[in-house]
């Protein structure tokens, strides 16, 4: 992300002189939906204190930019259903237990809701295209899913019930739009999320653990302006 910010800066700087900077502001209204994608901690599948057993799941956003030629902010709320891979987490018990017993588990998926708030960097429209670089700051609502592992012969061997927590969220992106007309338009969005919630676990060490949550979303969608463009 840093070398793609970079290039996006040198872009913008070589083509800034070319560009008057007098232009009407837009207000644009987006939804996209796509995936989202573990990284990290939060996509391992071997047994260690963060690690998330994380798979791809699906996610929606709305948002609201407000910018100029270059310069502009922006704000979102998106919600991401991300599945726990229990056959994976099943996998690393029967490697443990080493054949002892058959074993089961049973989870629900992590879900993610975030408020996010931040700027954006953006090279002039050409040819009904705006390319944009967003960075965000907010604070993001995360829940644990439940989590029963069973042993046929030891019984129940490991639970955790469905937990929430809050914790500020950060996230960088990379929006393109293509306007089909005046006033409504087609987009491609990717980016990259990081929050840590503490999560509860009664059997715990501290009966906390925080869990890092990386993951990215790659979505594609419809924006469309608030405010007719003038000429």
């Amino acid at each position: 992300m840093k070398k793609l910010f970079l290039a996006f800066l040198v872009i913008f700087v070589s083509i800034n002189p070319l560009f008057p900077q007098k232009t009407v502001k837009k207000s644009v209204f987006g939804a996209n939906a796509g995936l989202s994608i573990p990284h990290s901690e939060f996509a391992q599948t071997i047994f260690n204190y963060d690690a998330g057993f994380a798979g791809v799941g699906p996610n929606i956003e709305v948002e609201f930019l407000r910018y100029g030629r270059f310069f502009g902010f922006s704000s979102s709320i998106g919600y991401a259903s991300i599945f726990f891979k229990e056959k994976d987490y099943q996998a690393e018990y029967d490697r443990v237990l080493n054949g002892y017993g058959s074993n089961e588990v049973t989870a629900g998926n992590y879900q993610v809701l975030k408020c996010l708030i931040g700027f954006t960097l953006k090279i002039p429209e050409t040819k009904r295209t705006e390319v944009m670089l967003l960075v965000h700051l907010g604070y993001a609502l995360s829940v644990h899913p439940n989590l029963v592992v069973t042993n046929s012969e030891l019984g129940e061997i490991n639970s955790i019930r469905r937990s929430p927590d809050g914790s500020p969220v950060s996230n960088a992106g990379l929006k393109i739009n293509y306007w089909l007309n005046e006033r409504y338009g087609i987009n491609l969005n990717y980016g990259i999320n990081l929050t840590r919630p503490a999560f509860y676990d009664e059997t715990g060490i501290g009966e906390t653990f925080t869990l890092p949550i990386r993951y990215s979303n790659a979505n594609i969608g419809f924006v469309m302006k608030l405010n007719a463009e003038q000429k």
